[in-house]
Order: C-alpha cells, then sequence, then structure tokens
C-alpha cells in the first residue's frame, strides 16, 4: 500500500475514533465554539488597554459570561414569582384543594416516593450533572483558546481561503443569533401592549434574551402568560395570544431572521435555514451551531476544491 494512502487512512481513523469518543461532549464544544468568538474581539479591545493577554481576557470572560449568568439568575427569580402569583389564583387553589382530597392523591405520593421518584431524581440527577460538565468544558475550552490566542497555521493558499470562508461564516452565525434576540423582542412588543399585559417593555428584554435559548426560548416566558390570560379572560383570548406568540415570536424570526442574518457572499439564507432546522432535528441543542456549521464547511470545500478548480467539469 502506497505510504501516503496509508497515513491519509491512519489520520481518517483517527478522526473518526476522535469524534466517536467526543460525541457526548458535543455541546460544550459548541458552547465552546460560540464564546471564543464571542470573547475574542472584546479580549482585544481590552488588551489594547492592559497590554496583557490573560488580564484582558479575565475582564472579557467576567463581562460576558457574568451577563448571562446575571440575566439568567434574574430570570429564575421572575419564574419563580410569576408561578407563586399563578398558584395564589382562587380557580388554581380550588383545583389543589379538589387534589389533596382525592384518594388517588396519597396513592400517588407514595407511588413518587417509591421506585418512580428514586429512578426520576436519578435520571434528573444524571442530566444536570451532564450540563454541568457541558458548560464547565464549554468554559475552560474557551477561556484557554482565547487567553492563548490559538489559531490554526496554514500555508496553503486553498486551505487558508477554505479556513477564511468558515471563520467569516461562524461570525455570522454567532452575530446571527444576538441579531434574532434583538429582533424578536421588537417585535413581542405590541403583541404583550395589545393585550393589555403589565410592563411590557420588561417582557420583550426577557422574551429577547430567552430567545438566546436554542429549542426552548421565549416559550418559557409566554406560555405561563397564556396560562395566565385563560384564568383572567377565557380560553379564546388565550389561545389567541398563544397562536401569535409562536408564530411570531418562535416560528418567524427562526425561519427568516437567523437565515438572513447569518448569511454571507459565499453561504446563502436557504442553505442556511436547511442548517438551522436539520441540526436540531439530528444533534438537538447543539444542532443550531453544528447544522450551519456543516452547512458552511462543505459549502466551503466545494467553492474551494470543487468550484475554483473545475472538477467534474467537461
Amino acid at each position: 500500500m502506497d505510504r501516503k494512502i496509508g497515513s491519509t487512512l491512519l489520520v481518517f481513523s483517527g478522526i473518526l475514533l476522535f469524534t466517536y469518543m467526543a460525541k457526548p461532549l458535543i455541546p460544550g464544544f459548541c458552547l465552546a465554539l460560540v464564546l471564543v468568538y464571542l470573547l475574542n474581539p472584546v479580549t482585544n479591545f481590552f488588551q489594547k488597554y492592559t497590554k496583557k493577554r490573560g488580564i484582558a481576557t479575565l475582564i472579557s470572560f467576567f463581562i460576558v459570561v457574568g451577563s448571562f449568568g446575571g440575566l439568567s439568575y434574574f430570570l429564575v427569580g421572575e419564574t419563580v414569582e410569576e408561578a407563586k402569583q399563578l398558584l395564589k389564583h382562587p380557580y388554581m387553589k380550588e383545583i389543589g384543594i379538589d387534589f389533596l382530597d382525592s384518594e388517588d392523591f396519597y396513592d400517588s405520593l407514595l407511588q413518587l416516593l417509591g421506585d418512580t421518584g428514586t429512578r426520576l431524581l436519578k435520571r434528573i440527577g444524571v442530566e444536570v450533572g451532564m450540563w454541568v460538565i457541558q458548560i464547565f468544558i464549554g468554559l475552560l475550552l474557551s477561556f484557554f483558546v482565547v487567553w492563548k490566542n490559538i489559531g490554526i497555521p496554514v500555508k496553503d493558499e486553498k486551505a487558508q481561503k477554505l479556513l477564511y470562508i468558515i471563520d467569516r461564516g461562524i461570525k455570522h452565525l454567532v452575530l446571527s443569533f444576538f441579531l434574532t434576540a434583538v429582533v424578536t423582542g421588537f417585535i413581542s412588543i405590541p403583541i404583550y401592549y395589545g393585550f393589555g399585559l403589565p410592563y411590557p417593555f420588561f417582557l420583550a428584554v426577557m422574551t429577547a434574551f430567552l430567545t438566546l435559548l436554542p429549542v426552548i426560548g421565549a416559550y418559557l416566558l409566554y406560555m405561563p402568560l397564556t396560562v395566565i390570560l385563560y384564568f383572567e379572560r377565557g380560553l379564546s383570548e388565550s389561545l389567541l395570544f398563544l397562536g401569535i406568540c409562536v408564530v411570531f415570536i418562535s416560528i418567524l424570526p427562526d425561519i427568516l431572521v437567523r437565515p438572513l442574518t447569518a448569511r454571507t457572499r459565499e453561504v446563502g439564507a436557504i442553505p442556511l435555514l436547511v442548517g438551522f432546522v436539520s441540526g436540531i432535528l439530528v444533534f438537538g441543542v447543539s444542532g443550531i451551531v453544528l447544522g450551519p456549521l456543516i452547512v458552511i464547511t462543505g459549502i466551503a470545500f466545494w467553492r474551494v476544491y470543487i468550484k475554483e478548480t473545475g472538477i467534474g467539469e467537461s
């Protein structure tokens, strides 16, 4: 066997083996990728004044990650308060009293405290533990890459062009997350205002922040609001509110704003839309990054190594 072919097969096998072993940590790698593209420009800005990469990285890390952490903590607090207000509703109190008086309540409680509850708690513990590990890996990798200013040194002209297209695509991809969140927040203002909900601008800010969370997103906010509207104004108005929120807050921004803001000169909006949708269906939460990244890489490879070299042309 030719030595070059053998070396290529060996490298390819190593990549496949690493991909298989690292598959459970893909969400952490995707988080690290997004954080690197967020932290790097902020770190470069502070480095002009601190003159030290490590200090600049620490400052940018605490600003970006601290902002998300603070907003998340505030969001959890507001969610708890919203749940308390919902439980204070007379209808909810009546349901609770009827449930406590029912004969099935004690049987259900014993079952929950038994094997079913143990399995449920174990499953929740494993899921929470995995997410903590993913977040830790994402934070650690992103901090190290930005601190050491790690790049991919290549001398080949085509490889440089390939990496340039991918780098440009990822920058637009990360930017699209924030632009989609901002647009969704503005779209939600007239919806909340039109239904007479209190503090519509505050709700819009929370909607924008939740839109940054893939898959779940703003559902966390407008679903409880739908329940509150149901108790206060009836079924028809609550269903109307839910339908408008699903269409204008969840669906349209994802299929229009996100791919349009992520497109580049090399990669159009339609392929990116396919990447977003198929990525989430195949890879779950991490697919919102991994799906478009695969599309961007594939199109970059085609443009550099096939289209420009004329492979396949007669």
